[in-house]
């Protein structure tokens, strides 16, 4: 296995690890935030992080999921073009990727901006976590 590959599929995975993370805290913002708008303070109000601390957990896992997404898909490229002798195959599980990675790159900007923040981004990490195992998941078997 060249570096390149190895370099592609670490990049992936731990890619994957940090939008879990974001899908996590995100799920847990809006279970907090749902218990404070009822008015409802369980015994999981108590034991979970602030709003603005998940909302910051969030962030910064988006941020890093979207570079070691972009790492492991620049090395993808490399790896395709050493071994097949062209950048793109076309295959499915490429075109999931190239989606996947535009999806977090508009998540992570509106979210920079300030554009989107907790309720909106907690959501959007929440399905971008269905998108990462369709491409995880759906398409590895498609994948040469």
């Amino acid at each position: 296995m060249t570096l390149a590959v190895a370099v592609h599929m670490t990049g992936a995975l731990l890619s994957y690890a940090a939008f879990l993370v974001a899908c996590v805290s995100g799920c847990l913002f809006l279970v907090q935030e749902r218990q404070l708008k009822r008015k409802r303070m369980g015994l999981l109000f108590r034991r979970l992080p602030s709003l603005e601390v998940l909302d910051r957990v969030n962030f910064l896992a988006i941020g890093l999921g979207f570079g070691l997404l972009s790492v492991g898909t620049a090395f993808g490229l490399l790896g395709a073009r050493l071994w097949l002798g062209r950048w793109w195959t076309g295959d499915p599980k490429e075109c999931l990727t190239v989606l996947l990675w535009l999806s977090y790159l508009a998540l992570w900007l509106l979210r920079l901006r300030a554009t989107l923040r907790g309720h909106r981004v907690a959501l959007w990490s929440v399905m971008g976590l269905g998108l990462v195992l369709f491409t995880f998941i759906g398409a590895s078997r498609l994948h040469s």
